[in-house]
């Protein structure tokens, strides 16, 4: 299968591209090999720098989909999709980025958004970038929900669906809840079927602010019905499944999801994820996490340092704190901002508060011995 794919991304990555499909589904490490293969043959090539400037992007680099990005434009400015991608990239640095940094960012994504929407002013990926621009950024850089509301009416002339997903995000920013459910609750029940729809109001039921499991568990069915080939359905049915106490249907759920997307093992994170946050069996959950960090996680999925830190909570939650340990730190390692560090620091203070007091030893005593 992936012979055929990288056979048809040496011949063609023009139009609605092999990768952007597998990009589309969710098959970010797929459409890495695809791209992968294709700009060693086309380093030149506009559209493949673009679309390996995503794939890193959704892997978490932090340094290369900038300059795969720019370098896009450069070599094609009248693309729209690639002063998207752009601005994209610029959004995410500036999530990492000081205040001062974060309005040259803003300024710079504004301006290739801008020229994105000028260039196709029906690109509706470049329109919800700019709602959520809208929703995150502070008033001094330019937010503004009313903006953002407006901007969810501009895609309401380009596609229903889009635009009702798009009107419950700002609902849901307002925290306006029956409202956000109303406008997903359309999106689910558009035709022609939208697997995004489904995921979406799904997830909405799993949310702890109001959980409908029955709800979570329909939708993600249907979702199944109509693409049994992305990881999302599974993970939303995985969580339901551990909240019911469903452990017959959770191992199926999962042996479903690794026949079907081998090469994604998240819905095995989110049970996991579920049975930690809950403080349920957590050798169960060491379990589940071990097979995620069987493989590389796929794309815009959770890191192996995120996975590593939950790890660390299940272990401790065994008794196994010497092993927790061990995994915070190679969790850190992996990624110095992950919240293992956190935990790291919470059982260092609690050895401390727990070692006993010599109080017949002068005060510098213990800074000599070390």
């Amino acid at each position: 299968m992936l012979l055929c794919l990288l056979v048809a991304a040496s011949a063609d990555l023009s139009g609605p591209s092999v990768a952007e499909r597998l990009i589309e589904a969710g098959h970010w490490k797929r459409a890495r090999a695809v791209v992968e293969a294709r700009i060693r043959e086309a380093p030149g090539e506009a559209l493949a720098n673009y679309l390996l400037s995503q794939i890193r992007n959704a892997f978490g680099e932090r340094t290369t989909p900038l300059s795969l990005a720019e370098k896009a434009v450069a070599l094609d400015d009248r693309t729209a999709k690639y002063h998207r991608q752009l601005a994209e990239v610029l959004g995410v640095m500036a999530q990492h980025a000081g205040a001062i940094r974060q309005l040259f960012l803003a300024r710079r994504f504004r301006s290739e958004i801008d020229t994105a929407l000028a260039l196709d002013p029906r690109d509706t990926q470049a329109l919800r970038d700019l709602l959520e621009f809208y929703l995150l950024a502070p008033g001094i850089l330019g937010g503004d929900a009313a903006k953002a509301e407006a901007t969810a009416g501009r895609i309401g002339g380009i596609d229903a669906v889009e635009a009702f997903l798009a009107r419950a995000r700002v609902a849901a920013f307002r925290q306006h809840t029956a409202e956000a459910e109303a406008w997903l609750r359309q999106a689910a029940e558009a035709q022609p079927p939208s697997y995004r729809a489904r995921i979406a109001l799904a997830q909405f039921y799993l949310a702890p602010a109001h959980p409908d499991p029955d709800q979570a568990e329909k939708q993600a069915t249907e979702a199944l019905k109509l693409e049994p080939g992305r990881a999302d359905a599974y993970c939303v049915l995985a969580a339901v499944y551990v909240d019911r106490n469903e452990w017959n249907k959770l191992e199926s759920i999962l042996a479903a999801a690794s026949r079907e997307v081998p090469d994604d093992p998240a819905p095995y994170y989110r049970a996991a994820e579920r049975l930690i946050a809950a403080g349920r069996d957590p050798v169960r959950a060491e379990r589940y996490l071990r097979v995620y960090l069987n493989q590389e996680p796929e794309g815009n999925e959770p890191a192996a340092a995120e996975a590593r830190w939950q790890m660390g909570l299940a272990l401790e939650a065994e008794g196994r704190t010497k092993e927790a340990r061990e995994q915070w730190m190679q969790s850190v390692r992996l990624d110095p901002e992950s919240k293992a560090a956190r935990e790291l620091k919470r059982v260092r203070n609690s050895r401390s508060a727990q070692a006993p007091s010599r109080p017949s030893e002068p005060a510098y005593s213990e800074r000599s011995v070390n």
